[in-house]
């Protein structure tokens, strides 16, 4: 599907490696957003409806203060326009967050990381999703839970929950399903991560 270059030497604390993409892949960026923890992924598919997990980390540079907003924006964008300039990604989705209770400046601060993501790229086309939208249907299609998966799964869940987002929008633009299982999405979470894994205690 594609052949990675020379890594590129970023400004955050992770890095990402360029990528020769077919022509005809198609590659979406999700985002599964948090004040403190926000997962980000890429995802790439090809003619043959294969699908794969690029590269995926937690950001780094996340607006977590409203108070001192604008050196914020900067580095939360500074970090996202690495991935939109390494990747050229066709699309973006993320999940947009459902108040559950007094969560503080939490739903805020979500909201204007989203909202600064679709003024920022007005080219590229973005979908906003509830996360039960794409929970219900992946756990439905293929008849597993995502929760036994977290545990596991040695990404944080952002990372992984982010990695089936980008998925989700990919056959969602296609409008075609693609040829995936949730585990190979696992798989690939943890061989793409750009941060660390966790080292999960084998039951």
């Amino acid at each position: 599907m594609a052949k990675r270059k020379k890594a590129q030497k970023p400004n955050a604390s992770y890095e990402i490696q360029a990528v020769n993409f077919h022509p005809q892949t198609k590659r979406m960026l999700g985002f599964d957003p948090g004040s403190r923890n926000m997962g980000i992924s890429l995802a790439a598919a090809n003619a043959s409806n294969k699908v794969k997990i690029v590269a995926n980390s937690i950001v780094t540079s996340p607006i977590n203060d409203l108070v001192n907003f604008m050196p914020a924006r900067l580095a939360f964008l500074e970090e996202v326009d690495r991935w939109v300039t390494t990747y050229q990604p066709h699309g973006f989705i993320a999940e947009r967050f459902q108040t559950r209770g007094l969560l503080g400046p939490l739903v805020e601060q979500v909201s204007v990381m989203l909202g600064l993501l679709a003024g920022r790229y007005p080219h590229i086309p973005i979908k906003f999703i509830t996360a039960a939208t794409w929970k219900n249907d992946y756990q439905r299609r293929f008849d597993f839970q995502l929760d036994a998966m977290y545990p596991v799964c040695q990404t944080t869940p952002h990372q992984l929950d982010a990695s089936f987002i980008s998925v989700y929008g990919l056959e969602k633009g296609l409008q075609r399903e693609l040829d995936f299982t949730p585990q190979q999405i696992m798989h690939d979470a943890e061989v793409s991560s750009c941060v660390r894994l966790i080292k999960r205690k084998q039951k």
